[in-house]
Parts: C-alpha cells; sequence; structure tokens
C-alpha cells in the first residue's frame, strides 16, 4: 500500500517522544499530526481525519485509553496503538481485549522496526476495514437495489397476469419450441387444469392436448418466421365439436432473446352458427321474393287454363265422353293442387298479419301431440314430453308456433317410418340471440335416419324436398315464422341417430302492449 497519503496522529505529553517518532514516521513517508494531550488529539482528530493514532497511556487530563474510547466513538475503523512506560500483562490484556487497541507498545522503544512495522499493519488493518465497510456497504446497496427490482418485477409480473387473468379468452406465451411460458386464468381453465404450473415449462401439445408431438399443421414456426400475426380456424382442440378461431402474435425479440409468440383462443361456434343463420334467412328472404313473383306470374295463365276447361267441360256446349269427363277431372284436380302450392308460396313470400298473444308453449305442445296420437299409434312411435312446468310465456302468434310444431311432430313421424322415439323438450336458459335476457327452447328429438350432409344446406330452401309427394316448404315457411317472432330455428343430427330440430324464442314481457306478428295457415305442412 501507498504511504503517500497516509496520516498518522501521535500523542504525548512528553516532548522528545513526540520529537522521535515524528521523526522516524515522517522519514517512513507518512503525514504526521502532533497533539501533546489528549484534549489537543480530540480536537486535531475532529479536524483532520487520520488513518492511524499512536497515543501515550498516562497524560494529565484525559489519558490514553480515554482518547482511545472517544476516537473510537467518532470512527469505529480507526486504529490505535497504545504506548506506555509502565506496561503490565493487565494492562496489555485491557487495552488489547477491553478497549480495542490494536496494540501495545512500551516505552523506551527499543526497536524502531517493530514500529514501524506494527504502524504499517494498523494502517493496513484500517484500510481493509474501511474497504470492507464500503464493500458491504455497496453490497447491502446492491441488494436493497435488487430486492426493489425484485420487487418492481413481481408487481409486474403481478399485474401482467392480472391483466392476462382479466381476458376471458384464452392466451397462451410460447416460446420457439412451443415451451408454454405464460398463460391466463382462461387458459387454464380451457385446459382443464388446477393450477398454472401443471402447464407451464410443458409443451403446447403436451400440456393442452394430451399429444406426443406437435398438432398436425402447426402454425407457430410460420408465424415467427414471417413476423406477422396469423389468423386461421379449427375445430377445438379440446372439444372437437366447436369451432375455434386461433390468432399467433409474434413477439419482437431482443438479440439475445427467444423467439416467442402469443395465442388467442377464440370459440366462434355461435357466432358461425348466427352466421349460418343470417345467411339463411336472407336466401330465404330473397327465394321468398322470387317465389311470390313467379306464384303470380303462374296465377294468371293458370286462371286462363282453368277458365277454359270449366269451358271444355260445358255439356251443353260439348259432348264428351266419360273418358274426356275423367281427364278434365284430373285436369281440375292438378288445377287445385298448383292453386294450393300457390297459396303455401304467397304466404311464405307474404304471410298475414294478426295481433299477438301470450303463449303458453307447454300447452301448445300437448294440443299437438293430440292431433298426431292416431299416426303414432298406426305407426307405432313412442312420443315422450320433457316440458318445462316453470317455462315461462312467449308472445306471439297462435296458429302460427302451431303450426310449427306439427310440423316438427310430422316430420319427425314421417322420418322414421316405423317404429321409433320421439322427445320433445321444453326449457328455459340464457338467451343466444345476442341479447341480455331470458330465452325458451323447444327440441324435437327423433331416432330417424339423420339428415344426409349432402342435403343439410338446403333444408331450409323453399321447394326442396326429399319425399316423392312433398312440396319442400313445410320447414321454409317454419323457419320463417320463428323467424319473425325474433327466434332462432336450427337443427342438429344427433350423435347415435337421427334429428334434433330446434326453436328459440325470446321470453314473453305481460306487461309489453300488444304488437303485430305473423300468422299463417293452420294446415299440416309436408316437407
Amino acid at each position: 500500500m501507498s504511504k503517500m497519503n497516509d496520516k498518522i496522529l501521535i500523542v504525548d505529553d512528553d516532548i522528545e517522544i513526540l520529537t522521535m517518532l515524528n521523526s522516524i514516521l515522517s522519514e517512513e513517508g507518512y503525514t504526521v499530526y502532533r497533539a501533546e494531550s489528549g484534549e489537543q488529539a480530540l480536537d486535531v482528530f475532529q479536524a483532520q481525519p487520520v488513518d492511524l493514532v499512536i497515543t501515550d497511556m498516562s497524560m494529565p487530563g484525559i489519558g490514553g485509553l480515554e482518547v482511545l474510547h472517544r476516537i473510537k466513538q467518532l470512527d469505529p475503523n480507526i486504529e490505535v496503538i497504545i504506548l506506555t512506560g509502565h506496561a503490565t500483562f493487565e494492562n496489555a490484556v485491557k487495552a488489547l481485549r477491553e478497549d480495542g487497541a490494536f496494540n501495545y507498545l512500551t516505552k523506551p522503544l527499543e526497536n524502531i522496526e517493530d514500529l514501524i512495522i506494527t504502524v504499517k499493519r494498523a494502517i493496513e488493518k484500517s484500510k481493509l476495514r474501511l474497504e470492507n465497510k464500503n464493500l458491504i456497504e455497496e453490497l447491502k446497496r446492491e441488494v436493497e437495489e435488487r430486492k426493489k427490482i425484485d420487487q418492481a418485477l413481481l408487481r409486474s409480473k403481478t399485474n401482467l397476469q392480472s391483466v392476462f387473468d382479466g381476458i376471458s379468452e384464452p392466451l397462451i406465451m410460447l416460446d420457439h419450441k412451443m415451451t408454454v411460458k405464460v398463460l391466463n386464468l382462461a387458459a387454464r381453465d380451457y385446459a382443464q387444469a388446477k393450477n398454472y404450473m401443471d402447464i407451464v415449462g410443458n409443451q403446447c401439445f403436451i400440456a393442452l392436448a394430451g399429444k406426443s408431438a406437435p398438432c398436425p399443421g402447426c402454425k407457430l414456426q410460420k408465424a415467427l418466421q414471417a413476423g406477422n400475426p396469423m389468423l386461421f380456424e379449427r375445430k377445438g382442440l379440446i372439444d372437437p365439436s366447436r369451432i375455434e378461431e386461433v390468432v399467433i402474435y409474434p413477439m419482437h425479440k431482443n438479440i439475445e432473446e427467444e423467439e416467442h409468440a402469443i395465442i388467442r383462443i377464440r370459440d366462434i361456434t355461435e357466432e358461425k352458427k348466427i352466421e349460418g343463420q343470417l345467411i339463411r334467412a336472407d336466401r330465404l328472404s330473397s327465394l321468398g321474393q322470387l317465389s311470390a313473383g313467379i306464384a303470380h306470374e303462374i296465377r294468371n295463365p293458370l286462371a286462363s287454363i282453368s277458365l277454359f276447361t270449366g269451358i271444355l267441360c260445358d255439356e251443353n256446349k260439348y259432348c264428351r265422353s266419360d273418358q274426356e269427363f275423367e281427364l278434365f277431372d284430373e285436369i281440375k284436380s292438378s288445377i287445385h293442387r298448383i292453386e294450393d302450392i300457390i297459396k303455401r308460396v304467397l304466404n311464405f313470400a307474404k304471410p298475414s298479419v294478426t295481433s299477438s298473444e301470450q303463449i303458453d308453449l307447454n300447452d301448445l305442445t300437448r294440443e299437438s301431440v293430440k292431433l298426431w296420437s292416431s299416426k303414432l299409434r298406426k305407426s307405432q312411435i313412442n312420443i315422450d314430453l320433457a316440458l318445462d312446468s316453470g317455462l315461462p310465456t312467449v308472445r306471439g302468434d297462435l296458429i302460427g308456433l302451431q303450426q310449427v310444431i306439427n310440423n316438427l311432430i310430422l316430420n319427425a313421424i314421417e322420418a322414421m317410418g316405423k317404429n321409433g322415439n320421439i322427445k320433445v323438450i321444453t326449457a328455459q336458459g340464457p338467451s343466444t340471440l345476442g341479447k341480455p335476457t331470458q330465452s325458451v327452447f323447444l327440441r324435437v328429438h327423433d331416432t330417424g335416419p339423420g339428415i344426409k350432409k349432402a342435403n343439410q344446406e338446403d333444408i331450409f330452401n323453399p321447394f326442396f324436398t326429399t319425399k316423392a309427394d312433398g312440396t319442400g316448404l313445410g320447414l321454409s315457411i317454419s323457419h320463417q315464422i320463428v323467424k319473425r317472432h325474433g327466434g332462432i330455428f336450427s337443427f342438429e343430427n344427433n350423435e347415435d341417430a337421427g334429428t334434433t330440430f330446434s326453436m328459440e324464442l325470446p321470453v314473453g314481457n305481460l306487461e309489453t302492449e300488444s304488437s303485430t306478428f305473423i300468422a299463417y295457415e293452420s294446415r299440416g305442412l309436408e316437407n
């Protein structure tokens, strides 16, 4: 260590000792300060910081041990060497162990080298203690700073997790190896896991899908390479009957960071259903307008055919054989059938208007079942009613809704032919119409062969039928009735066998003023 800046304070009431020590230490390169008493030593020490104090033990006024104690109070890191001409073993032990002196030297100094070595070691120890203190203080500051940073990171992570958890759609952060790094509460529930750690740290195809290899056609790597968001639809990873919209958001990386991406999963099953309903409703509206135009165009020549047929059948003007009259009867019958079809087409396109009323779907269902009881017995078909006793009423057209129920029961009977089971269910629940209200549901299950996939897109289209004697208007008109009641009319094939047709209607409000709804013919419909 360099002595150029080391400073020593020597304290002794003996001027000769002061002079001798000053000379020895100055020659060694130390800066020396002198004090002839304890009081003067304390004044010098407070005015001028030093690296070492050498003090006589016995002095008038404040003695050496008192100087030692006070200096240690002012600076615990300073080292003090005690000098005395009356050394004893007990004094040495007390000065070193109890009073905190660095060393204990006797006067007169017989070996100057011992003094120089002791001074050097004392200053080194003082500086080392000071360096250690500074290091400890620096370490404390670093620990405190690190603690603050860790707390800030924890708060940031907690806030980020809270933001993540506040999002209702599953969010999952993956690295380029498909390892799950972070996920939100919705993603945890989506994966049906009890806690986050069941998923974090595992590859997504293992943690979410229970597979041993990535999902076929995985787009993560492609999105990371492109660096742009990627959106696609797929069957539900957990529930294949659902439809999911998946968006991959690649995250910009720093130089040494791994590539990451955030995956957002959204269940769009209901949206797809509503979208299909809207497309179907728009298609039916267009077909209805077209059908109405065609019906009017057919009526004009049909009226002429009917008129001329009546003239040709006039016995006063023409003499006809029995065979000719049979042919004319067939023509008249066909004309009536065409007129009946036109009437149904016009009812589909422009139904009449009537005032609405509160309707109990349970009562309406029981009445419809009674109408078909004979046909059910002949066909050996069992019908089971599971009607919600607390079902709210709906506001609408009694005749129109009864027509829908009749059509559904008849279609179920004809779909099965002989033997089978029909189950009619009514229930209430949250609306799927995009409104925070309640709805009532009527579902008709049958155990028939189901609807072929090729026919499912056209099942509600007018004039589409798979029956030899059907008109293809039954389901189309039923769809229109439900639509004009503000509801949804849909179907799905059952997993085992058969079909389920569903009707959802908004709950009626008894306090609402009567409004107008669409009424239809109540006769049975063949599809």
